[in-house]
């Protein structure tokens, strides 16, 4: 994260602007989102990015004039923030095979496409990694390669990874892939581009507190941010970030 944009966005709050706009991507929009969490002041999104999941996730236009008109116009919802380790995330938190790959993906986006390569053999090397899983108190123990918690429906390079996540619920989609990783390969391929697909070994849950817990030292990443290896706390913030929607 940019410290200096959210730093940025605290201090406009503080000197009592009434509105804030983040104009790109999913990046962007989370940097700004987060300086404004619990004020009560309003973000407007333009949509400038390569996926905009926030904003996809809103129903926000991708046009620019028509998500203009709609941030004059001023509608308003209050839409919950998920926290892990202390870090907020607007999309998803994922622990395993997709932290992992999330740096070479942002380097593949940026152009360096012989990272392609690179991300392949990471993606074929991977193994099934034994966690535990404890959601609003209930224990669950399994072997999967990566474990998701989704605050809204899409998250990463587009991909639909909870279809029927509500970022108005005060709940948190646990999305548990016990997968091979031909499976997941192809559960990520058909979900891509905002497409719903169900593959029989992915399963979700819903909590308002998550803990994913691991032996091994697996990565961690919120909304594409590494935040460090499991263990991984999670809760949600109901309603805590207002935003501007058509």
């Amino acid at each position: 994260m940019t410290e200096a944009m959210t730093q940025s966005v605290a201090q406009a709050v503080q000197e009592d602007y009434d509105l804030v706009i983040a104009g790109g991507g999913d990046g962007t929009v989370s940097e700004v989102a987060s300086g404004l969490v619990g004020t009560g002041v309003p973000l407007g999104i333009l949509p400038f990015g390569t996926y905009n999941n926030v904003a996809h996730s809103l129903g926000v236009p991708l046009d620019l004039a028509a998500a203009s008109r709609a941030i004059a116009e001023g509608k308003t919802i209050d839409i919950d923030v998920g926290v892990a380790n202390g870090n907020y995330f607007f999309e998803a938190v994922g622990v395993g095979l997709d932290a992992s790959l999330f740096p070479i993906g942002e380097e593949i986006k940026g152009g360096h496409y012989e990272k392609v390569l690179q991300g392949a053999m990471k993606f074929l090397r991977q193994r099934k990694a034994e966690m535990t899983l404890i959601l609003d108190g209930e224990e669950l123990n399994l072997r999967s390669p990566m474990a998701v918690v989704a605050n809204g429906p899409y998250y990463g390079a587009g991909f639909t990874i909870a279809p029927q996540a509500s970022l108005t619920d005060g709940m948190l989609e646990v999305v548990i892939f016990e997968c091979s990783m031909v499976e997941v390969a192809r559960h990520f391929a058909l979900s891509a581009q905002n497409r719903v697909h169900e593959e029989p070994c992915v399963t979700v849950h819903r909590s308002r507190e998550v803990k994913v817990l691991s032996r091994l030292p697996l990565p961690a990443h919120a909304d594409g941010r590494p935040i460090g290896n499991a263990p991984v706390a999670c809760s949600v913030l109901p309603g805590a970030l207002r935003v501007i929607v058509p």
